[in-house]
């Protein structure tokens, strides 16, 4: 298939999902598909010429389901992951009966006791815009990750860019201004805990991070963004004045793809640290 048919296809599927998120009438679910649908429409550009049609996929933090109707549309069978208190919002139920989307209800990702016992089940594992929210010690959970993905299958991984420009910028004025490091007061009050990033990682970080999990990992990162500039206030102004810059430079851009293959023909180099 042409990289034409390929682009035109996943628009097609994309304009399918807006479809559905529209029906549903919630402001939340299409404000998010609104910032996100680049995101989506690149996340289905990479994945799709890495994975056949009709096989698994692991979308783990499914959230509100868009990528996981994107691909059920595009011809995958899609397991839907994510903690009970979406589960829990009618829209994304009925979103999945609908479109008989697989449901994983799983509540503690450091045990990740939903997949205890499976091995080689999924082609691909999507990742996206998860790694940051990580706070617990992650090797159990990557240990499991690595048994249910097939050999040869991938993780697709998206993730800020802590060397982003405005990044680079934030931190700089607020260590000159003494102010402090990390995330600001006021967003650990405002927000609910997994809305945190607490730690957004550099590209040469993320190959680190799984090149002491096991050789079997092997990590292909690009720079990209998707945020549309928006320019409605003296903040957002220069928030996106300053993103923008970065990311003529690329790689001080907004966002991290991240491709780890799994090859599964080495051991795995760690284990969980003991209390």
């Amino acid at each position: 298939m042409t990289s034409k048919l390929i682009n035109d296809e996943i628009a097609h599927a994309l304009k399918e999902v807006e479809a559905v998120v529209k029906a549903a009438g919630n402001v939340a679910d299409y404000q998010y598909f609104s910032f996100h649908k680049e995101r989506y429409f690149r996340m289905a550009r990479s994945m799709v010429s890495l994975i056949p049609k009709g096989a698994a996929i692991l979308n783990i933090g499914s959230h509100y389901l868009h990528t996981s109707l994107l691909f059920k549309f595009l011809g995958y069978e899609v397991h839907s992951m994510d903690v009970e208190v979406f589960w829990d919002l009618n829209f994304v139920n009925e979103r999945a009966k609908t479109f008989e989307l697989i449901k994983i209800v799983d509540n503690d990702l450091e045990n990740f006791s939903s997949h205890d016992g499976i091995n080689d089940k999924y082609k691909a594992i999507m990742f996206a815009e998860i790694l940051e929210h990580i706070t617990f010690n992650p090797v159990s959970f990557w240990k499991k990750i690595y048994a249910i993905t097939q050999p040869g299958g991938v993780i697709y991984i998206s993730t800020p860019n802590s060397l982003n420009l405005y990044n680079v910028v934030r931190t700089v004025a607020r260590i000159i201004t003494f102010r402090g490091v990390g995330i600001p007061i006021k967003s650990i009050f405002s927000n609910v805990t997994y809305g945190h990033h607490w730690k957004e990682y550099s590209a040469s970080e993320i190959r680190k991070y799984f090149s002491l999990l096991s050789d079997d990992f092997k990590v292909s990162t690009s720079f990209y963004h998707y945020r549309v500039a928006d320019y409605n206030g003296v903040f957002l102004a220069m928030f996106s004045i300053i993103s923008a810059i970065g990311n003529i430079t690329y790689f001080l851009s907004d966002e991290i793809e991240a491709i780890v293959t799994v090859n599964k023909t080495s051991n795995w180099k760690i284990e969980s640290p003991e209390y």
